[in-house]
């Protein structure tokens, strides 16, 4: 379905001073399936963004004890901060990671296609997961969420 690309101007995001901004003229062509599945990427992005930032500070002031690899004798304190922990991690690490990573990706926070983008099952509000411990998300309020909202996709 053809939308004209001013229809966007009044989605979730578009605030001041740019209103919808799209430099690359990426949804100039009007299509709302496809700007609908490059919000859910972009809110998705965002939100990995966020978490890997966290990732990269957390280290700085809190190291779990013991083993992260006790087979190799690596403790999680002898992993260095930043970029160089790359080359510590075993490969074993590397694949548990990509594994859960995966297993994020196609069961618990799928994006569902009578939900609106980043609105997830297993997630709650602004995506923060809860499906460990056995819940269901209700579908977000776009009306009574939408200051958060807009800041999540002007910022994330």
């Amino acid at each position: 379905m053809w939308i004209p690309g001013a229809a966007f101007d009044k989605e979730l995001g578009a605030t001041m001073p740019f209103k919808y901004f799209d430099p690359l003229g990426l949804a100039s062509d009007g299509d709302a399936g496809a700007f609908r599945r490059r919000r859910a990427a972009e809110i998705k992005n965002g939100r990995v963004a966020m978490w890997a930032c966290m990732g990269y500070i957390t280290p700085e002031y809190f190291r779990w004890p013991g083993y992260l690899s006790p087979s190799a004798n690596l403790k999680f304190t002898d992993v260095p901060n930043g970029v160089a922990a790359l080359s510590k991690v075993p490969a074993e690490g590397w694949a548990q990671i990509g594994i859960f990573i995966a297993f994020l990706e196609l069961f618990a926070l799928r994006q569902d296609k009578d939900r609106m983008p980043g609105d997830l099952t297993g997630a709650g509000k602004l995506g923060l997961p809860f499906f460990l411990v056995g819940g269901k998300s209700s579908p977000c309020d776009a009306v009574s969420s939408e200051r958060s909202l807009n800041a999540e996709l002007n910022n994330g």
